[in-house]
C-alpha cells in the first residue's frame, strides 16, 4: 500500500496516529506493561476468567490484538467475538464458528461439542482462549452462558480461558446479584486509563519514530499541554488531534508541532466536543498575555525556549522564564550568528535608581517639565534580580530568550562545577542562589531532537556517567535517562532522568575536556 502524500512529505512511511488499533507499534507505560504481563500470565497458566475494562478510546481493542499476537506463538488457539449483539444460542454459535466447529441445533448440543473440542486441545497441550470484545452489550442470560463455559475444567486447570473486554458499564452489570457467581470467578481485573501528561511527549516520539521520523519531528511542551487538557490522555482523541496537526505540518513543510497548530486542529474537530476549543483557547490565553508582558522586558525576543521532543517540564523549585514570546514558525529562516558578548560579572551589590521625592512627585501633575528640571531625588535600592535582568537585557539580541532558575545545592566536588560563561550572571536572594542567562531560541528549534540527544549522550560519557560502549544513537532510552539522573543527583537536582531547562543549562556548562 502506497504512503499518503501527507505522511510522505514529512518523511513518514505510514500514519503514526491511525484511527484503528495498531498492535504493531504498541506503547507500554509502566502500569500498562504490568497489567499486560499479568493478563498474559493468567491465560498461559490457565486460571480461567480475566476482565479488561476502560472508557471508550483508551486502547482496549489494541491491547487485545497485541495480546493475541503475543500468545499465538505460545501454543494458544483463540476465538475473538466482536458482535456482542448476538445473544444466548447465537453467541454460542459464533464462539463455535470462530473455533472452527460446525453449528449446533441446541445450546446443550453446542456445549457438548465445544467441551469435546476443548478436552482434545488440552490433551494436545494447547491453550484455548475466548475473547469477547464490547462485552458490555451482553445480556444477563448471555453472561450466564459465559459462566457455564468458565466451569469447563480439569482437576487443576480451566479448559477455556475467557477474556471479557468492555466499557465500565460491564462492571456495573457484573455487580448485580444475578451475576455474583460469575464475578467471583474473576482472577484478574485490568482497568485501563489514559496517558499521564508526562508520558505524552514519549508517546509522540515513539509513534512518529516507529513510522520513520527518525527524530525529525517534535512537539512543543506548550502544545503537549493543550493536547492533554483537551483529551485528558484519551488515546483515540490524541490520535485525532495529532493526525490533524500532521496535515498542517505537511502544508508548511515544518518539523515542530506548535501550540498554534494544535489550537487550529482542535477548533476544527467537532468530534472532540464544543468544550475542547474552549479549553484550548483558555490554556493559550495566559501564554499570549505573558508574551505581551514579556515584550516589555526583553525587546526583540522571537521564540519560546523548549527543547523539542524531550518533554521538558520546569522543576518544582524553579522560577518561570523571565520572557516568553510567540512560537517561532517552522518556515522562518535561521537567525544569523551573533558574536558572544563579554563576560558578565556576578551581581555583588545592589545598584540604585533615582526617584522623585514625595513633594516633587505631588507637583509633577501640575507642571511635569518643572518637576523634571528641579526635583530632588531619593535613592531606592534595586534588587539583585532586577539588576541581573538589566545587565542581560543590555546585551540581548533579537534571537535571545532570558532564562532564570534557582540553583540547587551541589554535592562535594560539584560545588563549583559551573564554569564561567559569557551572557550569564548570578545573584542571591536570601539563602538561595540564582542564575540567569541568555539562550538562543534557534538552538531549541533548529537542532533536531536526535542531534540534541546525541550531544547529551556525549556529555554524559565525557563525565563518566554513561558507559562509553553505549551507542551515540540520539535516542533517549533508559540508559541515557539513568545517566542523566546520576548527573542530576550529583548537582542537587531532583533525579528525574528527564532533561528539564536547568539540567540542560548546567550540563551545557560542564567542562569534559579533561576526562
Amino acid at each position: 500500500m502506497s504512503t499518503s502524500p501527507v505522511y510522505a512529505t514529512l518523511g513518514l512511511s505510514r500514519n503514526p496516529f491511525p484511527p484503528t488499533p495498531d498492535a504493531g507499534s504498541y506503547f507500554f507505560t509502566p502500569r500498562l506493561e504490568e497489567d499486560f504481563a499479568e493478563v498474559a500470565h493468567c491465560i498461559e497458566a490457565r486460571k480461567g476468567f480475566v476482565l479488561l475494562t476502560g472508557e471508550v478510546g483508551l486502547g482496549k481493542s489494541t491491547m487485545v490484538r497485541r495480546l493475541l499476537d503475543t500468545l499465538k506463538d505460545r501454543n494458544c488457539r483463540s476465538a475473538l467475538v466482536l458482535n456482542t449483539f448476538l445473544q444466548d444460542s447465537a453467541l454460542l454459535s459464533a464462539i463455535q464458528s470462530d473455533f472452527g466447529l460446525p453449528p449446533s441445533d441446541s445450546v446443550e448440543q453446542g456445549l457438548a461439542r465445544l467441551t469435546e473440542f476443548l478436552i482434545a486441545r488440552h490433551k494436545a497441550d494447547e491453550t484455548s482462549l475466548l475473547v469477547i470484545d464490547d462485552a458490555q452489550n451482553l445480556s444477563v442470560q448471555s453472561l450466564e452462558l459465559v459462566r457455564l463455559l468458565c466451569n469447563l475444567e480439569t482437576g487443576q486447570e480451566k479448559l477455556l480461558q475467557i477474556l471479557l473486554v468492555g466499557q465500565p458499564e460491564l462492571e456495573e452489570t457484573l455487580a448485580t446479584p444475578e451475576l455474583r457467581q460469575l464475578k467471583s470467578r474473576i482472577v484478574k481485573h485490568a482497568r485501563l486509563s489514559g496517558l499521564q501528561k508526562d508520558e505524552m511527549p514519549r508517546y509522540f516520539d515513539f509513534r512518529v519514530n516507529a513510522a520513520g521520523a527518525e527524530g525529525r519531528l517534535s512537539i512543543e511542551p506548550a502544545a503537549v499541554d493543550i493536547v492533554y487538557r483537551v483529551t485528558q490522555g484519551n488515546l483515540r482523541q490524541i490520535h485525532l488531534v495529532l493526525d490533524r496537526c500532521l496535515y498542517g505540518l505537511a502544508s508548511t513543510r515544518g518539523s515542530v508541532i506548535t501550540e498554534t497548530l494544535v489550537q487550529r486542529a482542535v477548533s476544527d474537530m467537532p468530534a472532540l466536543g464544543d468544550d475542547a476549543a474552549t479549553i484550548a483557547a483558555a490554556v493559550a490565553r495566559p501564554r499570549r498575555r505573558w508574551a505581551w508582558v514579556a515584550a516589555g522586558l526583553v525587546a526583540g525576543t522571537t521564540a519560546t525556549v523548549a527543547l523539542a521532543s524531550w518533554g521538558l517540564s520546569s522543576s518544582g523549585g524553579s522560577a518561570p522564564p523571565v520572557a516568553e514570546a510567540a512560537p517561532k514558525s517552522p518556515l522562518a529562516p535561521a537567525p544569523k550568528a551573533v558574536p558572544e558578548a563579554p563576560m558578565l560579572a556576578p551581581v555583588t551589590q545592589m545598584p540604585t535608581v533615582a526617584e522623585p521625592a514625595p513633594a516633587v512627585a505631588a507637583s509633577a501633575a501640575a507642571d511635569p517639565s518643572a518637576a523634571a528640571a528641579s526635583a530632588p531625588v531619593s535613592v531606592v535600592e534595586v534588587s539583585p534580580r532586577i539588576a541581573c535582568e538589566a545587565q542581560l537585557k543590555a546585551i540581548a539580541t533579537a534571537d535571545d530568550v532570558l532564562q532564570m532558575q534557582r540553583l540547587p545545592q551541589p554535592r562535594g566536588a560539584n560545588a563549583n562545577a559551573l564554569k564561567p560563561m559569557p551572557r550569564v550572571c548570578r545573584f542571591s536572594e536570601g539563602k538561595d542562589a540564582w542564575v540567569a542567562w541568555l539562550g538562543r531560541s534557534e538552538a531549541r528549534y533548529i537542532l533536531a531532537a536526535q542531534q540534541a540527544t546525541r550531544n547529551v549522550q556525549l556529555k554524559l560519557k565525557g563525565l563518566g556517567l554513561l558507559d562509553p560502549r553505549e551507542l551515540d544513537d540520539g535516542f533517549f532510552g533508559s540508559k541515557t535517562g539513568e545517566a542523566l539522573a546520576r548527573f542530576q543527583l550529583q548537582h542537587g537536582l531532583a533525579p528525574t532522568g528527564k532533561p528539564d531547562e536547568l539540567t540542560f543549562f548546567i550540563l551545557e556548562q560542564q567542562n569534559v575536556s579533561a576526562r
